[in-house]
This record gives C-alpha cells, structure tokens and sequence, in this order.
C-alpha cells in the first residue's frame, strides 16, 4: 500500500484512470491459503472499496492454482457489483488471456511487456519507498 500512497501523491494518470491490479499468485500454496480468513478478506476489501480514493479499473488474479481458486472466489461475496464485474481469476492456462487488453508499456517483460522486468520494477518501487520514509513518517500524524 506504501506504492499506492506514492501512486496517488505523484502520479495524475493514477488519480485519473485508476489503476490496474495484477496479482500474480502462482508461488500461492495451500499453507497460504490457509491463512486467509473471512475477516482479513472482508477488511482488505473495505480498503479497496472505501479508504482509496482512487478507481480500481481491473483486478486481475493471475497463474491461480486451481485450489486457490475457492479463496478468490469467496472475495466476490463482499465486492461491490461494480468490483465484481472487474475482478478476473486465471488460471496458468488462462493467464495469457489477462493481458490482451493491457497496454505492453505498463507490463513487465515477464507478461509480454515493455516496462523492465519485475525484478527491476521491484527494486524501483523499493527505492522509491526508502526515498519517501520521511514523508511516510510525518504522513503517519495526520491518519
């Protein structure tokens, strides 16, 4: 949540369009599933739905092992419509379905874009976080 803070501080496209969610959760194992309870989901979907202010365009869940599956379509049940109609669970064998409709400027390279890698990415929005801790401090004041 630390990048969207940033995301909605420093970038008019963000504020303007909305964003974009891939969630990639091919590495998600049954221990990971586990742990999801019916109140964290329905707490991180209060976040999304009523804290942000700003415009979830897509969410998309993709390489969901099929025992995953379950979980994200439980997510539904608290979705607004307007979240339901934008939320997309792929499977491996469907994940490439998931970004035909996505300009190849904002995607890694591992999903067929343009933008760097996810390891390159990731160092970015890392550095970018260290880069605003001070503003992430005195951020914390006024919550």
């Amino acid at each position: 949540s630390m990048s969207i803070d940033l995301a909605l501080r420093d970038s008019v496209e963000a504020s303007l369009y909305g964003l974009v969610i891939i969630i990639d959760s091919q590495y998600a194992t049954l221990r990971h599933i586990a742990q999801v309870r019916p109140g964290f989901l329905m707490n991180i979907v209060h976040m999304w739905q009523g804290c942000y202010p700003i415009r979830i365009q897509l969410l998309n869940y993709v390489n969901t092992p099929e025992y995953a599956k379950f979980i994200m379509m439980l997510t539904r049940f608290f979705l607004s419509d307007k979240l339901k109609q934008r939320l997309h669970i792929y499977t491996h064998k469907t994940t490439h379905e998931c970004f035909t409709n996505i300009p190849a400027n904002i995607l890694p390279v591992e999903y067929g874009g343009t933008d760097g890698t996810i390891q390159e990415l990731t160092e970015y929005w890392k550095k970018t976080v260290e880069e605003n801790r001070d503003w992430f401090i005195d951020d914390e004041n006024y919550k």
